[in-house]
C-alpha cells in the first residue's frame, strides 16, 4: 500500500532510478525513461521547491543522459560521487580497484552476455542475461575483494558491484537533508533494490517515507507493486498533493 500525503510541498523526495524510474532490463545500456516521466519528474521538483534528487547506482553522467532534458540534483554510484542542488560535485573516488577490473575483464571479457560496467571508483557485473553464470560471478567477485579491506561487495538484481567502504545511498541521503532546499523537510525515498536499504533505513530515522517497489523483504514501511503503480502515485502527487492508499 502507498501512503497518503497531504503536505507534499514540505517533503524532499528521493529517487533510485533503475526498477523505480525505469524498467528493468536486460542490459543497463537499454534502459530508457518515458518522456512522461520526464515530464511529471520536472512538475513535482517544482512542487516540492526543487527538493528532489536521484539516488541512483548509475554515475551521475549516465543519470543526465537519461533524463535530458532535466538536470537535477544526483548521488551516483551508490554515493561515491553527489551532486548538490547549487551544481557542487562531491566525489569520494578513494580506491584503486584497476587490477579488479583486470581480473573481472579476463575471466569475462569474452563471455557473452555478461556485462562489465565501469564506474568512477567502482566496477558492475552484470549477469542478467546469463542467470546460469551467477555462482562463478559470486565466487570471482568475492575471491576478487576478500583480501581488500577498503572495498565492500553489493550484490543487486543480477549483479554484484565492487565499490569503496564508507559510501552508500542513506549516506548520499542524509548528505542532501543537510543542505537547502532538502534541509528542514520530511524526506520519501524510494527504491526496488538490496542497495537502496541503506537508504530506507536513513529515512525511516527520521520519520519519513520508503517505499520498496516490487517484492522481496525490506525495511521500507511502504510498497508498489510494479514500476507502472508508483509512477502514477507520484504522478497524483503533482496533481494533487495527496493520494488515496492504493492496494
Amino acid at each position: 500500500m502507498l501512503p497518503n500525503i497531504e503536505d507534499i510541498e514540505r517533503c524532499a523526495i528521493f529517487l533510485d532510478l533503475d526498477g523505480t524510474l525505469a524498467e528493468l532490463v536486460a542490459h543497463p545500456d537499454a534502459v530508457h525513461v518515458d518522456h512522461s516521466t520526464l515530464s511529471m519528474l520536472e512538475a513535482l521538483s517544482k512542487k516540492v521547491g526543487r527538493a528532489l534528487a536521484v539516488v541512483s547506482g548509475r554515475e551521475i553522467a549516465v543519470v543526465d543522459r537519461l533524463l535530458r532534458p532535466l538536470v537535477l540534483p544526483v548521488a551516483g554510484v551508490h554515493g561515491l560521487e553527489r551532486r548538490d542542488a547549487r551544481g557542487v560535485i562531491h566525489s569520494r573516488h578513494t580506491a584503486d580497484i584497476s587490477s579488479i577490473i583486470f581480473d573481472l575483464e579476463k575471466a569475462f571479457g569474452r563471455e557473452a552476455g555478461v556485462v562489465i560496467e565501469r564506474k568512477p571508483g567502482a566496477i558492475a557485473l552484470h549477469f542478467r542475461l546469463r542467470p546460469d553464470l551467477e555462482r562463478r560471478c559470486r565466487d570471482i567477485v568475492h575471491g576478487a575483494v576478500e583480501k581488500r579491506a577498503d572495498l565492500r561487495l553489493l550484490h543487486g538484481k543480477m549483479v554484484y558491484e565492487i565499490m569503496p567502504r564508507g559510501s552508500d545511498k542513506g549516506g548520499a541521503i542524509q548528505a542532501f537533508l543537510s543542505e537547502p532546499p532538502f534541509l528542514g523537510r520530511k524526506p520519501i525515498f524510494a527504491g526496488d533494490d538490496i542497495t537502496d536499504e541503506a537508504g530506507f533505513s536513513v529515512v525511516n530515522a527520521r520519520n519519513g517515507i520508503s517505499i520498496k517497489i516490487g517484492g522481496g523483504e525490506s525495511a521500507a514501511r511502504f510498497r508498489a507493486h510494479d514500476v507502472r503503480q508508483f509512477q502514477a502515485w507520484l504522478g497524483a502527487l503533482v496533481d494533487s498533493g495527496c493520494e488515496e492508499p492504493v492496494r
